[in-house]
């Protein structure tokens, strides 16, 4: 009955695990707990509840007392509406500046996934002289991002698509001895993203045909045309070329790029037990422990392929036969498809966190948590043509914080209820600097979970978060000078499962005096 029961829930869950690109606060993911989102995240270095320990503290693994084998889901359905305030092309010195930017407000960007985690520890070593070993690895997805807009709205030329998946894999040891745990992880990380944009072509092409318009009452003259027509033939030409679209927002191409890598970092953590477990049961307060953990930066060099699409002939129909522009596959000649490479510094992460039970029944935590983003302030997209200009994606990001408090009541040994309460600082400077692709401000969570566990080996958890996004504000200048100004309207809903089986246990040492026995349990 037990393997029967065991292999339907492994089965299901399995068929959805598959990790995904999600969107998170920037586009750092915690959801990687099903039972710490419960509590907002908070205490997740120092709880060490199950085998999701692996990722917020290594060093909680030697505090499991029996073989876990984890599976969680996270459905995360993410808002970003943006509204349009005068879009406008940033062109001081020409005709064009000022001009609006035509196109719509986008629709909602945010896209829908399911996130998936799978842990698996296993003890290996219980002594009481030389401490605890215990083993771990886990699959989770640590950075996620994917904003969608439709093709024709005001900040096209800024970001249509923008998708991110990272993937790690992160074998782990933990020790064990008295109060203190330490424990340390390999972390291995595929990264891959797709950026799509548009181009505009339109705008791009007013330069070179600015030029060939001075020229041709010069070009028109040397070919004898009688001064009087030269007028009329020199209106014609701009005539043609404006009904071909070659006007700021007339003729859009597009480009989408894609890269992948594999790096590696690695994983630290310690915690100290000021109170163990079975200490103070008969005071207000019971088991309390501290953790710190460390995750380190990870530095990618994706290469893939850009792919440009809709890339313009420098013609118009109807134009005066001569003299023709002099090189309409001017584009072509440099948009064309081809190999790209674009490095990307992802941060390093530090943890600290406290747990504390009291009254029995009850426990309390806190966290904060500190994400080295300052490292993010440029990606240059480098295409292998030396003659195509680089896409710069400028990010400029500051260093943040976050911060979590969270409450459990072990209300009965099958069930407990949580709650828990974050405040998220976004890495973003300010609206100049808030890119469509990640329209992101402070966040404010408010969580809530529970766990049920119907069996001595199976436990059930569940989690919703709703988070509340300060209104993002859009000033943000793209390389070609349209200038989106605007506000978005956001908000995150999570709604997250996870089920856990357990199996082994403490192993009992029993060693002998003369006339007595002593029995030690971990």
């Amino acid at each position: 009955m037990r393997q029967s029961i065991l292999l339907r829930v492994v089965s299901s869950v399995l068929v959805l695990s598959l990790p995904l690109a999600a969107y998170g606060g920037s586009f750092q993911l915690s959801e990687q707990s099903v039972s710490s989102l419960g509590t907002a995240f908070a205490g997740g270095a120092a709880s060490a509840e199950d085998a999701s320990t692996l990722f917020f503290n290594p060093a909680g693994l030697a505090r499991l007392d029996h073989g876990e084998f984890q599976m969680g889901l996270h459905a995360i359905l993410p808002s970003d509406e943006f509204t349009n305030q005068g879009t406008r092309y940033d062109l001081p010195g020409t005709p064009f500046a000022g001009l609006p930017v035509t196109g719509g407000n986008g629709g909602n960007a945010g896209i829908n996934h399911v996130l998936g985690n799978l842990y698996l520890s296993q003890p290996l070593v219980r002594d009481r002289s030389y401490g605890d070993i215990t083993a771990g690895i886990g699959v989770f997805t640590p950075f996620g991002l994917e904003t969608d807009y439709q093709p024709d709205w005001v900040g096209r030329y800024a970001a249509l698509r923008t998708k991110l998946t990272t993937i790690d894999i992160q074998p782990t040891l933990a020790w064990r001895y008295g109060r203190l745990s330490l424990g340390a992880g390999l972390d291995i990380q595929y990264a891959s993203a797709r950026l799509t944009q548009a181009i505009d072509f339109g705008l791009a092409a007013q330069t070179p045909l600015g030029q060939f318009f001075t020229a041709l009452p010069a070009v028109l003259a040397a070919q004898g045309v009688p001064p009087a027509q030269i007028p009329g033939i020199i209106s014609a030409t701009r005539n043609a070329y404006t009904a071909a679209g070659f006007v700021p927002g007339g003729r859009d191409g597009v480009t989408e790029i894609t890269g992948d890598d594999w790096a590696i970092g690695f994983t630290l953590g310690a915690l100290f037990e000021y109170r163990k477990a079975g200490e103070g049961e008969d005071g207000c307060f019971q088991d309390g422990r501290i953790g710190v953990s460390y995750r380190s930066k990870m530095d990618h060099t994706l290469e893939g392929d850009a792919e440009f699409r809709r890339v313009p002939l420098i013609a118009a129909p109807g134009a005066p036969p001569l003299p023709a522009f002099p090189q309409p596959g001017a584009f072509q000649a440099v948009f064309f498809d081809q190999g790209v490479t674009a490095p990307l510094d992802l941060p390093d992460i530090l943890h600290v966190s406290i747990y504390q039970r009291f009254l029995k029944n009850y426990a309390v935590m806190g966290d904060v948590s500190w994400t080295h983003w300052s490292r993010l302030q440029q990606v240059p997209i480098i295409f292998d043509n030396p003659g195509t200009p680089p896409n710069v994606l400028a990010i400029n990001y500051d260093d943040s914080m976050r911060y979590s408090v969270g409450f459990e009541w072990y209300a009965c040994k099958a069930l407990t209820l949580r709650t828990g309460f974050a405040y998220d600082e976004t890495p973003i400077q300010g609206a100049e600097f808030r890119t469509p692709r990640i329209p992101d401000n402070n966040r404010y969570w408010l969580s809530f979970g529970a766990k049920y566990s119907p069996r001595d080996w199976l436990d059930l958890d569940v989690g919703y978060a709703h988070i509340f996004v300060d209104e993002p504000r859009s000033d943000f200048t793209d390389s070609q000078r349209h200038e989106l100004i605007g506000t978005y309207d956001a908000h995150v809903d999570i709604v997250s499962a996870s089920v856990t089986i357990k199996w082994g246990g403490p192993r009992e040492e029993t060693t002998y005096a003369k006339d007595s026995k002593s029995v030690y349990r971990k």
